[in-house]
């Protein structure tokens, strides 16, 4: 009788022994598997960080761009809303713009003639010139 308890007890520490190695393997896996896993993913989050924060700055950069072009516009706007009565709104029709175009235009022309003349024959050849 004594023998089969001593073999039952060898038998149960031998297994005991053997499943302690294999949990042991299990445990020497699991682990190893565990920190190539949090590896990975903290590469994969400092990498999904460094994006965020390089479109958070583009999207800034971006809006400061848009807020200062929106300015640009309001202001050109508005300054083509005060300038269209003087150039659009000037309550002469076309026909009276264009006389006074041509009036203008011959003005120039005689005082054109008159310092050419001046520069020509002086003072004095000014009343014969134009």
């Amino acid at each position: 009788m004594m023998e089969v308890i001593r073999s039952d007890f060898e038998r149960t520490v031998s297994e005991t022994n053997k499943a302690e190695a294999e949990a042991q393997q299990d445990h020497l896996k699991f682990t190893t598997e565990t920190q190539m896993s949090l590896a990975e993913k903290n590469m994969a989050k400092k990498e999904k960080t460094r994006l965020k924060d390089e479109t958070d700055e583009n999207f800034n950069d971006a809006s400061e761009s848009m807020d200062s072009q929106t300015k640009i516009l309001v202001t050109s706007i508005k300054e083509l809303m005060e300038l269209k009565p003087t150039c659009i709104d000037t309550g002469m029709s076309y026909a009276d713009r264009v006389a006074m175009r041509e009036q203008e235009i011959a003005s120039l022309k005689k005082a054109l003639c008159i310092l050419g003349a001046y520069a020509e024959f002086g003072p004095d050849g000014l009343a014969d010139a134009c």
